[in-house]
């Protein structure tokens, strides 16, 4: 069946006319609509918008926003009801959530607290494209199965731009082929789909919407459609280019035109015009801004923030024109609207793009248009590392097509009376994934550990000749390889962690070049994603190269590394004195240090996790470093009152002072605080201190992506502020995997199977050394015959000699045992599918996939846990057993089985330590 429909929000926004975020107000409604077909509901619960565009994304979500509000607080008696059905699905939730997943970094919240939330996601083909192939960037090996269950099931993708992304559209229609009925047993799989939106495909696509004629009479479209867009064509010398570019944005200004925009084709040539511009004309004649893809998210959204009043239908309140300068980023579905665009010669396809920006909303104007080309463009042997060979064609196609002579060669790129005769040449290339074969996807499943022989996922994102390698860069002030030790930079991270909002995410050759300090980084990064040139082989490592932090999450894989151990998908810290960043985004021709905007990125998290650093680097020059250190060193003991108080004379920054008022405030109102020192120097004197509220300071904002998750690994999820006993745990774990496990719309048998995995999966806590060691090292604080006594988390942070005082081998995992246990236990005779519930127990950390790094000397044989060779049910091993399911329920739907017992465990435990409960 086909339902017709259509939403207008009105709370500060209705539907644009042809506006392709529309799309997700259908897919909003299409999953009210399916609210009530249980487990024959066709609407997948997640809605990912995906765009390669980064300020794209950013207006999508806004758009989710509208949404979002719209059915927090209906306005009407439409979104009223659509909120009703909504949150069958959401339970305790809203009706909705908008999210943005930015760059992947470790352990930083999830943008998915339950597995039946309606979703919206707004996020990049990097993003997106590599969770739902297992190999997430910057999401930890445990976590990625999470990531792909829920992006590989009850999701649809909207490929937004898909022209831009052909390697991942080719790549969808193989995951469609993967998640059907002829590659599992099972018939039961949650609803997953791929659509794509773009005016520009590139060829025929079968199902698409159309214009019709009722549709181009609308006085909105009507006007768009008209409207003249007529350019002038330029040929200039090499040596003149970025001149000539910011030459024509005076005339522009000169001709009385208040919004104007140039768009180049690298973002070095973007700083070259913005600094022609800025020396060209004073700061009262007009405002001048330049805006690129590779910028902080905290540092761009306030740039964007100034773009409000060249919005589509903005009113025009301009005190001073504004001159736009920016890179691909805004080539595509950017809502601008400019009197005037000056375009770098480039594909037709991409020219068209760009001209979508220009007198938008068709508004009564005579705009002003020129595209420029450089003699070395339009030669014969020309090879541009973003475009190819494209550009000259399209020169050529532009110059046929153009009416006049000389220096007023005119060429219209109106919609209606756009002529230019079309050459499949002067396209940008659109290059080819390899095929995802079933060995590929059978590799890329295996999680941990991941293969030695493991497919590069980019080419399945971007194709084999513009692959990116794309990794997150993030500017501490605080550490330096000098000072910083390995273990006390991964405490830090770990109560401090960096935030996607100052992180830049960068080819791995742009930033290999700049941390050994090649004067080449600086040239051919685009907006796009391109080959990665050939590194010249004299290049070697050297004393000048400079040092960089990974950061895996709180392992001994976080450490200080050199450019050659940079790996994609690795998100490194680097120290902010290495520059590199400005107010605009990357600049690695820039020497002076970079600004720490870790605080800033750390506010929308204040909600659920506070921290405040006061180290050297943070403080500018109000304290020095000595001291800073002296005043620590005189506080009464390491309480953090008296840490604090210590501070009191300091002439610190007034933020730190008010985020440390803010911490004393929520003291007194009962907030449990911690004081962590994270600065000590060989001779143990502190430099600096963090102080936490570990469940943050009530009031504050909550953050857009979740809460961090504080059970993946047994240091860390063993802790939860109060003692828990394993009796309540398993009992409320049980509790929410079913609760979970119905929302997402599982069969009845496979809820009884998460019902049962959830009660079992902590069973080898019992293990009367894992219990010492949560007794703190004591063997005599656990009491066996009271199985109250019996903890599933500790109530306080565990010393470090604890686990090594408790007897417990260095690799063991308590999941081993749990496994070996609940083979034993009767529970495991009420499921439907033993096999699936041992496996969700064994996996609920996301290790075991398929190898186990567990080791228990005491296992004798035939009793042994999955890790080891002789392990045995049923006939299989435990890779054996993983191989099973995937073929009895397909990748991506045992993918969610996992996530959603472990989301279930996530918020569990969460609940239960806000609450302090025993």
């Amino acid at each position: 069946a086909t339902t017709s429909c259509s939403i207008t929000v009105t709370r500060g926004e209705s539907i644009r006319p042809g506006g392709k975020t529309a799309a997700i107000d259908i897919a909003v409604f299409h999953l009210a609509l399916e609210s009530d077909r249980g487990t024959a509901r066709r609407a997948p619960v997640r809605i990912a918008f995906v765009v390669d565009r980064r300020l794209v994304v950013d207006d999508a979500f806004t758009r989710a926003q509208v949404i979002e509000r719209a059915l927090v607080a209906p306005p009407g008696p439409v979104t009223t009801h659509v909120a009703e059905c909504l949150k069958r699905f959401a339970g305790d939730g809203p009706p909705l959530i908008a999210r943005r997943l930015r760059g992947g970094i470790p352990r930083e919240g999830d943008w998915a607290r339950t597995p039946s939330q309606p979703t919206v996601l707004c996020s990049t083909v990097d993003q997106v494209g590599s969770r739902l192939l297992f190999r997430g960037y910057g999401v930890t090996n445990s976590m990625k199965p999470v990531h792909a269950g829920l992006i590989g099931s009850d999701c649809l993708i909207l490929l937004d731009e898909a022209h831009l992304a052909e390697p991942f559209r080719q790549t969808l229609c193989w995951v469609r082929v993967y998640r059907g009925r002829n590659w599992r047993e099972k018939n039961a799989a949650a609803p997953w789909g791929a659509a794509l939106l773009t005016a520009t495909p590139g060829m025929k696509r079968q199902n698409a919407f159309q214009l019709h004629d009722e549709d181009k009479s609308h006085p909105i479209l009507e006007k768009r459609l008209k409207a003249s867009k007529s350019a002038y064509l330029f040929k200039v010398e090499d040596g003149e280019r970025e001149a000539s570019i910011a030459e024509k944005a005076l005339h522009a200004l000169e001709a009385g035109h208040f919004a104007i925009g140039v768009v180049v084709n690298r973002v070095a040539r973007a700083r070259a015009v913005f600094q022609h511009l800025t020396e060209a004309i004073g700061a009262e004649k007009a405002e001048c801004l330049l805006l690129i893809g590779p910028a902080r998210p905290a540092d761009r959204e306030a740039i964007a923030n100034q773009l409000a009043e060249i919005r589509t239908g903005a009113e025009r309140k301009l005190e001073r024109p504004l001159i736009l300068v920016a890179t691909q980023c805004i080539e595509a579905g950017v809502d601008i609207d400019l009197d005037a665009l000056i375009a770098e010669a480039a594909p037709l396809d991409c020219l068209r793009q760009r001209f979508g920006r220009l007198n938008r909303a068709g508004r009564d104007i005579v705009p002003y248009a020129a595209i420029i080309a450089a003699k070395s463009d339009l030669s014969a042997r020309a090879d541009d590392p973003v475009y190819g060979k494209a550009i000259k064609p399209a020169w050529d196609c532009l110059m046929d097509a153009a009416r006049g002579k000389g220096r007023d060669r005119v060429v219209e790129f109106g919609l209606n009376d756009f002529t230019v005769a079309i050459r499949i040449e002067a396209f940008a290339g659109k290059d080819d994934a390899p095929i995802l074969l079933p060995a590929h996807l059978d590799l890329l499943s295996q999680t941990s550990p991941v293969p030695a022989a493991d497919p590069e996922v980019g080419l399945y994102l971007h194709g084999k000749k513009r692959q990116p390698d794309s990794i997150a860069v993030i500017w501490r002030a605080d550490i330096d390889p000098e000072n910083s030790r390995d273990e006390d930079i991964r405490r830090l991270l770990t109560v401090a962690p960096p935030r996607s909002l100052e992180a830049i995410e960068l080819p791995l050759w742009v930033v290999r070049r700049w941390l050994r300090r090649d004067s080449r980084a600086a040239t051919d990064l685009a907006d796009v994603a391109t080959a990665a040139p050939e590194e010249d082989e004299r290049v070697r490592s050297g004393s000048r190269e400079r040092m960089v932090f990974r950061w895996k999450g709180n392992d001994e894989r976080s450490q200080w590394i050199n450019p050659a151990a940079l790996r994609p998908g690795d998100a490194i810290i680097v120290p902010a004195r290495h520059g590199g960043v400005d107010e605009f985004g990357w600049n690695p021709e820039r020497g002076e240090s970079a600004t720490d905007v870790g605080r800033i990125a750390a506010e929308p998290f204040a909600g659920r996790r506070f921290a405040v650093r006061v180290a050297p680097g943070l403080l500018g020059g109000s304290v020095s470093d000595e001291t800073l250190a002296d005043a620590l060193a005189s506080a009464a003991s390491q309480r953090w009152q008296d840490l604090r108080a210590a501070l009191t004379d300091l002439y610190l920054p007034g933020d730190v002072w008010n985020d440390l008022i803010a911490l004393d405030h929520a003291n007194r109102k009962g907030s449990v605080t911690a004081y962590v020192d994270l600065y000590g120097t060989d001779d143990e004197r502190p430099r600096g201190v963090v102080f936490v509220a570990p469940f943050g300071i009530k009031d504050r904002k909550q953050d857009e992506d979740g809460c961090a998750n504080t059970t993946e690994d047994d240091n860390s999820g063993s802790i939860s502020g109060f003692p828990l006993s394993l009796q309540q745990h398993s009992h409320d774990v049980e509790q929410k995997a079913e609760v979970f496990a119905k929302a997402a719309g599982l069969p009845a048998e496979r809820i009884v199977d998460l019902k049962i995995a959830g009660f079992l999966h902590d069973a080898g806590k019992a293990d009367p050394r894992f219990q010492a060691w949560l007794y703190y090292g004591d063997p005599l604080g656990l009491d066996p015959d009271d199985k109250g006594a019996i903890l599933a988390k500790s109530g306080r942070s565990l010393p470090p000699a604890a686990r090594a005082q408790s007897g417990l081998p260095e690799h063991w995992r308590h999941e081993a045992l749990s496994v070996r246990l609940a083979r034993r236990n009767g529970r495991l005779n009420e499921a439907y599918d033993p096999d699936l519930v041992l496996w969700l127990v064994g996996s609920h950390h996301g290790h075991g996939r398929p190898f186990f790094p567990h080791r228990d000397p005491t296992e004798q044989a035939p009793d042994v846990g999955p890790q080891s060779l002789a392990f045995d049910w049923n006939g299989l091993d435990w890779p054996s057993l993983f191989a099973r399911l995937k073929a009895r329920y397909g990748v991506w739907e045992l993918a969610r089985m996992e996530a959603i017992l472990r989301l279930a465990d996530h918020r569990a435990s969460e609940e239960r330590a806000k609450e302090g409960v025993v």
